[in-house]
């Protein structure tokens, strides 16, 4: 019991440090998403939403899943507790982040033409894309960087280093935008991934790691395991990155490139401000995974309590994210911007199951169980694109938020019955019934979401949202020693 107390504890305080600094990010990302609706409107955002995917697609084919694979590298040698060992491991990853986002880049330049054909229907945008190619160089020379910070556990370093980036950027990217308005786009893309790379130097060097010279072929010797399994997570991130990709260029051939700029919109509100909890909590879980793995520990317990936490923390923000959706909106763009609630509304509802599959999901990954891992990324990805874009074809955008509610109630019913039959986990009852709560208060809020607009539905709404903090505050408060630390934080104070 004490055990169970000090893991919740320890998920509840990495969220808590590495979360409360992703709130300050997303303060900076609404003020850039803000003033973006009004620079360069909905046509604009189409436009830098297509040139990012584009980017980002060539990256997840290129990156070799590296700030994953590397997490995990870095975590194995770092409970080795030798300091060679582990500087020598991260400068291997850090030559590969070099080699990869050379190679991103090339890739780019290359197939640049190309893509402008496909993306925007006609080869104007080929400078552009060519322009914007040293932005994967830089993105991989960070996300280098970050693997080693997450597998050091020096999550403060990733978590300023994200932040300061995001800041800066900000502030650099801004006035571009205010004086060229879409002409910004192109040199806004690039400045925002070179800062974020100086800043990410800016705390590598604070590890102190001693300076490790390994020529090419040490390079791919000692990092062949790490280009192995991170090759199956590439191709793993590669496909959400092309699946998204295809539904853009789908809708921007069917429904005009605003249209692109609201989907973009809405998957900024789902992956930025709901889907912020998943980058804070993986930090601390994934590589605690790999860990009790490598050490054949029982990690059952580690998968249920990380569910039930994640389940907790996220439904309260999905029914405040219900209830306030038309003021979100407006605050976090313009009014012009509502047409995208449909889509949110059954999105957002729909990360409720992602949080449980989730949990469950890294499993494959930390166990590097490559067969399954690349089984289920194909099957899932295949299922997630033709699930959407029938969604899309029938009702719209609306029919694209419930495609993404479908596919993850599936996915979440797979990735248990793969997890369970392969590994043998076992679901405890606790979660069942967590389960079930919360699954009740997403059923309510969505309900009243879809409700007629009346003082009562709001009310309504204030009480579900409280009951479910307080339902949320209970457990956690009984499943660890969140209050004894509490008492002893204020106790310090008074002191």
């Amino acid at each position: 019991m004490v055990d169970q107390k000090q893991t919740y504890h320890k998920i509840l305080k990495a969220t808590t440090i590495f979360g409360g600094v992703q709130v300050s990010s997303i303060i900076v990302s609404i003020i850039r998403s803000k003033f973006l609706a009004i620079f360069i409107g909905l046509n604009g955002y189409g436009i830098f939403s297509l040139l990012n995917s584009t980017i980002e697609l060539v990256r997840a084919l290129t990156c070799f899943g590296l700030e994953t694979s590397g997490v995990k590298k870095i975590s194995e040698v770092k409970s080795t507790n030798d300091n060679r060992l582990i500087s020598k491991n991260v400068y291997v990853i850090l030559k590969l982040g070099l080699l990869t986002g050379i190679l991103g880049a090339l890739t780019t330049i290359i197939f640049s033409n190309y893509l402008s054909i496909f993306s925007f229907g006609n080869s104007d945008k080929t400078i552009a894309i060519i322009l914007i190619s040293v932005s994967i160089l830089f993105k991989q020379l960070t996300s280098s960087k970050n693997a080693i910070f997450q597998g050091m556990a020096k999550l403060n370093f990733l978590a300023k280093s994200n932040l300061y980036g995001n800041i800066f950027g900000l502030i650099i990217t801004l006035p571009l935008f205010f004086i060229f308005k879409i002409d910004a786009i192109v040199p806004a893309i690039i400045v925002t991934s070179l800062i974020s790379f100086i800043v990410s130097v800016y705390y590598f060097k604070k590890l102190n790691i001693e300076k490790s010279s390994i020529k090419l072929n040490e390079i791919l010797i000692d990092g062949k395991d790490v280009l192995f399994f991170g090759s199956l997570l590439s191709f793993s991130s590669f496909l959400p990155v092309l699946s998204n990709y295809l539904i853009q260029i789908f809708i921007s051939k069917n429904g005009g490139i605003e249209l692109v700029g609201l989907f973009s919109v809405g998957l900024i509100i789902i992956n930025s401000y709901v889907g912020i909890l998943f980058n804070a909590m993986s930090t601390e879980y994934y590589p605690r995974l790999v860990s009790e793995i490598s050490l054949n520990k029982n990690v059952n317990n580690s998968v249920n309590q990380q569910a039930i936490f994640s389940m907790l923390i996220i439904v309260p923000i999905i029914i405040l994210f219900l209830g306030l959706m038309p003021l979100i909106i407006k605050i976090l763009f313009t009014s012009n911007f509502l047409e995208v609630m449909p889509f949110v509304s059954w999105a957002i509802l729909a990360m409720f199951f992602k949080s449980f599959s989730w949990s469950m999901g890294l499993m494959i990954i930390a166990k590097a169980d490559s067969k399954v891992f690349t089984k289920t990324s194909i099957i899932f990805n295949f299922l997630y694109l033709l699930i959407c874009l029938f969604g899309y074809h029938f009702y719209g955008l609306e029919g694209l938020g419930i495609g993404f509610l479908v596919y993850f109630i599936i996915h979440l019913i797979s990735v248990f019955l793969v997890v369970k039959l392969r590994y043998g986990l076992m679901l405890t009852n606790k979660l069942y019934v967590v389960f079930a709560i919360s699954l009740l208060f997403c059923i309510t809020s969505i309900v009243l979401f879809n409700s007629d607009n009346s003082w009562k539905k709001y009310i309504l709404f204030l009480f579900t949202f409280i009951f479910s903090v307080l339902f949320a505050y209970k457990e956690l408060i009984k499943n660890s020693d969140l209050k004894e630390s509490l008492i002893r934080h204020f106790n310090k104070k008074k002191k």
